[in-house]
């Protein structure tokens, strides 16, 4: 179970239309998905070079799947066995 989870943007430059980014990282245990974290929020602008989001957590599984929401839909972006995420915005 993810015990804690936080982001912190990284601001290079700032941009015209700084956009809302809502994370949450779930469990791989056993190839099942276990319940998703807690939510996290911030702004960034992350279509300007150099921006980008760390997304962190705690937790006991050896594979996380990381999810993002822009518009309010969860989409994955990202499988890791890494306690944390570099978001640069990419799909």
């Amino acid at each position: 179970m993810i015990s804690r989870i936080g982001v912190q943007p990284v601001i290079a430059s700032m941009g015209g239309a700084a956009g809302r980014q809502t994370y949450r990282v779930a469990e791989i245990v056993e190839g099942e998905e276990a319940e998703p974290s807690n939510d996290v929020s911030c702004t960034n602008d992350l279509s300007v070079e150099g921006n980008f989001n760390i997304v962190h957590w705690s937790g006991e599984a050896e594979l996380f799947r990381i999810y993002r929401a822009t518009g309010g839909i969860f989409e994955m972006i990202a499988e890791t066995a890494e306690s944390r995420f570099i978001d640069v915005g990419e799909e």
